[in-house]
C-alpha cells in the first residue's frame, strides 16, 4: 500500500474511447494506492463525469483523483462552463436515453458538487472510505427523488448487517411504509420471497447489484419493483434505489463484473436489454465492441460480419483501431480471420512480428485473438482484440471473448442481412439501370461501349467483346481495362489467342481469374463477352448471377443494334433510289433545293421533287406531297417519280401525263394514296422561261420578281388518286430574267406553333427579304423559317424547289 494521501492528474481527449481509458486509469491507480474497496464505485463514478465531459461538452477533459485516510475525491474538469448541471439529482423521463449518470454517482457519494470558472467547470464527489466502528446511523446527505411522469423513486440506506436505516418519503409512497415502521428491521423481511428474484442480504461489496423482486406492502399485498444495490460510501452498508418494475429504464444501468475470472452472464456487455431496440445497429455495434474492449482490457478490438456474395469479411466496427479501417474488407483464411476449413474455431496470433496481420499494420499491437460470431449454428463473422504485449490474452479471457461474440450475435446477424439487403438491392439497381442504358441504344458501336462502361470496373478489371464473323469465327471488337494506360498491351495480348484458348495463358497481361460468357439472343449465340478479376477472386454466387443477367441484356441489345442496323442500311438504300442523285446542271437557271423527311433515320417519304432533262432545252420539274409520311407514302412517291420521268420522256405534255398518272395509282388498289403536285415542263430562250404548269390540287408556287413583289401561279385542279377520270388544263406562263420560283409542299406552310401557323403570309415574309439572293440561300432561308418557328421539331416532310432565271 502507498504512503498517504495520494494524488494523480491525466488529461483525456474529446474522444469516446477516452472514456474506457479513464476507467482504466482510475481502476489501476487505487489498486496501486490500496484501496480495493473503492475501485468499482470510482470506475463509474469516473465513467459518467468523463461521459459527460468529453461526449456532451466536446472538450478535453482533466481527471483528478485524490485520495487519504477518510475518504477519496474525484474530481473531473472540462473547458466549457456554459453547460451547466442541474443542481438536483431528479430522474430523467422513462424515454431518454441518458441523464441519470448524477443520479446514480449522488447515490455513491458523501457529497458533491459544481464549481464554475471563467474558463473550465469542475465536478467533483467524494466518496467515505469507511464509518466509525458500530455506527448505523442515517446518511450523511439525505437522498431525494423526484416524480417522472408520475413515478417516483425510493432510496434506501441498509447497514452492514442488512438492517434498514434509512426510508426516504417516496419509498413511502411507493410502498405504504413509514420510516419509523421499518428503520431497524432486515430489509429481507420486507421481501416477498416467492415473487422475483432474492436481493443480497448482506452488503453489496464488490459491484452493483440490480434485479427484480416484490416488496410487500403493509397489507401483506406483493408490489414488483425494479431495485439497485450499491456498496454505500458511508461504511459496510448498502444504498438500494427502488422504482416500480415497469420503469426500472430509470435506473437501470451496466452491471459490473464480480470478479476477474470469466464466467457465463447473462448481460456480458452490460448493455441494457433494450439497447438494441433503442439504437440503430450501427450505433449499437460500435457500442457493444467498446465494451468488449474494456471488458477484456484490451488496447484494441474490432468486429467484422461476412458477405453474402463472396468469403470475405466487412470491418463494421473497431475501438483503439484507425477508422480508416470500417468498410475494409478481408479475406477468409487472413491472419486475424476466421479460416474457412474450420471457421467454428478461434484464431490466435501471439506475436504480430512474425506474422503479417492487415488489421494490425501501423499500429503497435504485437498479437491478438479472435473468435467466431455464430447465428443460428452457421459463423456471420469474428470479434476479436487485440494487444500491444506478446501473448497478451489468456485461455480465461478468451472464453470470455467467445461468451461477448455469442451475445452480440444477434446484432451481428441483423447488420449482415441489413447490409445482404442493402447489396441485393444495389445489384437489382445496378442490373436494372444497365438493362435501361442498354435498351436506350440501337447503335452497335455504342452498344457494345456502354457494355465495357457498365461491366468495368463494377464487375472485372477488364473484359473484351467479340462477334462472329461470317464462318463464325470470334473478331475481336472492343476492348475495355480499368487502367487505361494497359487497354492497347490487353488489345494485343487478346488478338493472340481466342477467347476460348485464354484460360491458362502465361501472359502477364493476361494473368488472374478468366471468365468467358457467350451472347446469345434469342437462341442464337453470335459472339463472346471475355471479364478479367484479380487472381483469386473469380466471379461466384451473387457477383456471378449478375454477370450473367448483364450478359443476357448486353446480348440482346447488341442483336436488336445489329439488326436495326441492318434493316436501317437496306431501307436507306431503297429510300435513296426515290430521290435525285444530283441536282443538274441547268443553263440559265439557278437551282436551290431543301429536302427533310419526318422521323429519325428517314431519307425518303411523303414529300418529293424531282428536276430532270426531256430534250435538248427542254426540262420537267415537279414537286409532290402523297398523303401521309414514311415507308407506305415512299412506296407512292417512287411510282409517281418514276411514271412521271418515263411518260414525259416519251413526249406526253404535262397534262395528258397527270391523267394517266392518276390511272396508275389507282390501279394499286388498297396500297394507293392521293397525292398532290405541282409539274411543269419549260424551256428558256432569249433570257426568258417559258413554262406549261399543272396544279394537281397542290400549293401554288410562289414567283418573285426583281422588283420583290410576290404573286402565285397555278390554279389549283383535282388531285390525284382520288378521281376514276380526271381532265387537266395546263396553263402557260413566262418568267423574266431575275425572277423566282419556288414550289414547296404543305410542310411548310402548315408548320404550326400553337395557334400560329406559317401559312401563305409568312412565305411571303420571307420571299421579300431574300431579294436577290442565289436559289440555294433562299431555298434554306425557308428551311430555317421552319425549324425556327417552334420549339419542337418538324412533324411533317418538307421539300422546297427554287429556281431563278439566270440568263
Amino acid at each position: 500500500m502507498s504512503a498517504l494521501p495520494q494524488r494523480a492528474r491525466r488529461s483525456f481527449v474529446a474522444d469516446p474511447r477516452s472514456v474506457g481509458q479513464a476507467r482504466r486509469f482510475a481502476r489501476e491507480l487505487l489498486e496501486e494506492w490500496g484501496a480495493p474497496e473503492l475501485i468499482d464505485n470510482a470506475a463509474l463514478v469516473v465513467s459518467e463525469l468523463v461521459t459527460n465531459a468529453v461526449v456532451h461538452t466536446g472538450t478535453t477533459a482533466v481527471v483528478d483523483l485524490r485520495l487519504d485516510a477518510a475518504s477519496l475525491r474525484v474530481e473531473v474538469a472540462d473547458q466549457h462552463p456554459t453547460r451547466t448541471l442541474p443542481t438536483g439529482t431528479s430522474t430523467p423521463p422513462a424515454d431518454a436515453e441518458g441523464g441519470r449518470g448524477l443520479m446514480i454517482t449522488s447515490s455513491l457519494a458523501s457529497s458533491w458538487g459544481v464549481e464554475y470558472t471563467p474558463v473550465s467547470k469542475r465536478v467533483w464527489l467524494v466518496c467515505d472510505r469507511e464509518r466509525s466502528p458500530g455506527r448505523q446511523g442515517p446518511p450523511a446527505r439525505a437522498r431525494q427523488s423526484v416524480a417522472v411522469h408520475g413515478t417516483t423513486v425510493g432510496v434506501v440506506e441498509l447497514a452492514g448487517d442488512g438492517t434498514v436505516v434509512a426510508w426516504n418519503a417516496d419509498a413511502t409512497g411507493l410502498f405504504g411504509w413509514q420510516p419509523e415502521q421499518v428503520v431497524g428491521r432486515a430489509f429481507h423481511q420486507l421481501v416477498d420471497p416467492v415473487a422475483g428474484e432474492r436481493p443480497p442480504e448482506g452488503p453489496v461489496t464488490t459491484d452493483t447489484w440490480q434485479g427484480a423482486y416484490a416488496l410487500l406492502s403493509p397489507e401483506g399485498a406483493p408490489i414488483p419493483v425494479f431495485a439497485s444495490h450499491a456498496a454505500s460510501s458511508h461504511g459496510d452498508g448498502s444504498s438500494v434505489l427502488l422504482v416500480p418494475e415497469e420503469r426500472r429504464a430509470l435506473i437501470e444501468h451496466p452491471a459490473r463484473a464480480q470478479s476477474t475470472a470469466p464466467r457465463r452472464d447473462a448481460d456480458p456487455l452490460r448493455l441494457r436489454n433494450d439497447a438494441l431496440l433503442r439504437l440503430a445497429v450501427d450505433d449499437y455495434l460500435p457500442l457493444a465492441t467498446e465494451r468488449v474492449r474494456d471488458a477484456l482490457d484490451a488496447d484494441a478490438a474490432y468486429l467484422l460480419i461476412g458477405h453474402e456474395v463472396d468469403d470475405a469479411f466487412e470491418v463494421v466496427a473497431v475501438s483503439g483501431l484507425p477508422d480508416t479501417l470500417r468498410g475494409t474488407r478481408l479475406v477468409a483464411g487472413e491472419p486475424g480471420i476466421p479460416d474457412p476449413r474450420s471457421p467454428h474455431l478461434p484464431v490466435l496470433v501471439e506475436d504480430a512480428a512474425s506474422t503479417t496481420v492487415r488489421l494490425l499494420e501501423g499500429t503497435s499491437a504485437r498479437s491478438l485473438v479472435a473468435v467466431p460470431v455464430v447465428a443460428a449454428g452457421r459463423v456471420i463473422g469474428s470479434l476479436g482484440v487485440a494487444s500491444e504485449s506478446r501473448h497478451g490474452f489468456s485461455d480465461d479471457q478468451c472464453v470470455l471473448l467467445q461468451q461477448l461474440a455469442d451475445s452480440l450475435a444477434l446484432a451481428a446477424d441483423r447488420a449482415r442481412l441489413q447490409a445482404s439487403e442493402r447489396e441485393r438491392r444495389g445489384w437489382l439497381t445496378f442490373v436494372a439501370e444497365a438493362g435501361d442504358l442498354l435498351a436506350a441504344s440501337l447503335d452497335q458501336e455504342m452498344t457494345m461501349a456502354m457494355t465495357g462502361h457498365i461491366v468495368v470496373p463494377r464487375l472485372a478489371t477488364w473484359c473484351a467483346v467479340y462477334l462472329d464473323d461470317d464462318r463464325g469465327e470470334p473478331v475481336l471488337q472492343q476492348v475495355w481495362h480499368a487502367d487505361e494506360r494497359l487497354v492497347e498491351d490487353l488489345r494485343n495480348s487478346l488478338a493472340k489467342a481466342r477467347p476460348d484458348e485464354l484460360e491458362g495463358t502465361e501472359d502477364a497481361v493476361l494473368a488472374g481469374e478468366l471468365t468467358t460468357l457467350r451472347l446469345v439472343a434469342r437462341g442464337r449465340g453470335f459472339g463472346h463477352l471475355t471479364l478479367g478479376r484479380p487472381a483469386g477472386n473469380p466471379l461466384r454466387d451473387d457477383v456471378k448471377l449478375v454477370t450473367d443477367s448483364i450478359a443476357r441484356r448486353a446480348a440482346l441489345a447488341i442483336d436488336n443494334a445489329r439488326a436495326h442496323g441492318a434493316l436501317m442500311s437496306t431501307g436507306q438504300a431503297l429510300q435513296n433510289s426515290l430521290l435525285p442523285p444530283s441536282l443538274p446542271d441547268v443553263t440559265g437557271l439557278d437551282v436551290g433545293v431543301v429536302y427533310a423527311a419526318a422521323g429519325e433515320g428517314t431519307a425518303a417519304g411523303g414529300d418529293f421533287y424531282d428536276l430532270f432533262p426531256l430534250d435538248a432545252g427542254t426540262w420537267c420539274f415537279v414537286v409532290g406531297d402523297v398523303c401521309g409520311t414514311g415507308a407506305e407514302a415512299a412506296a407512292v412517291t417512287g411510282l409517281a417519280r418514276h411514271t412521271i420521268r418515263a411518260l414525259t420522256r416519251a413526249g406526253f405534255p404535262v397534262a395528258p401525263m397527270l391523267e394517266r398518272l392518276n390511272a396508275a395509282i389507282l390501279d394499286e388498289g388498297e396500297r394507293s394514296r392521293f397525292l398532290t403536285l405541282v409539274c411543269g415542263i419549260f424551256r428558256i430562250s432569249g433570257g426568258r422561261l417559258h413554262l406549261s404548269l399543272v396544279n394537281a390540287g397542290h400549293p401554288a408556287p410562289f414567283v418573285t420578281a426583281a422588283d420583290g413583289n410576290v404573286r402565285r401561279i397555278g390554279a389549283p385542279q383535282p388531285l390525284l388518286g382520288v378521281l376514276d377520270r380526271v381532265d387537266y388544263l395546263a396553263e402557260e406562263h413566262v418568267l423574266e430574267r431575275g425572277e423566282l420560283l419556288v414550289a414547296l409542299t404543305d410542310g411548310v406552310l402548315e408548320r404550326r406553333d400553337g395557334r400560329r401557323m406559317i401559312d401563305d403570309e409568312g412565305v411571303v415574309a420571307e420571299l421579300r427579304r431574300a431579294g436577290d439572293l442565289p436559289a440555294q440561300t433562299v431555298a434554306e432561308r425557308v428551311r430555317r423559317l421552319v425549324v425556327e418557328f417552334a420549339d419542337v421539331p418538324p412533324s411533317d416532310d418538307m421539300a422546297i424547289l427554287a429556281l431563278r432565271v439566270s440568263g
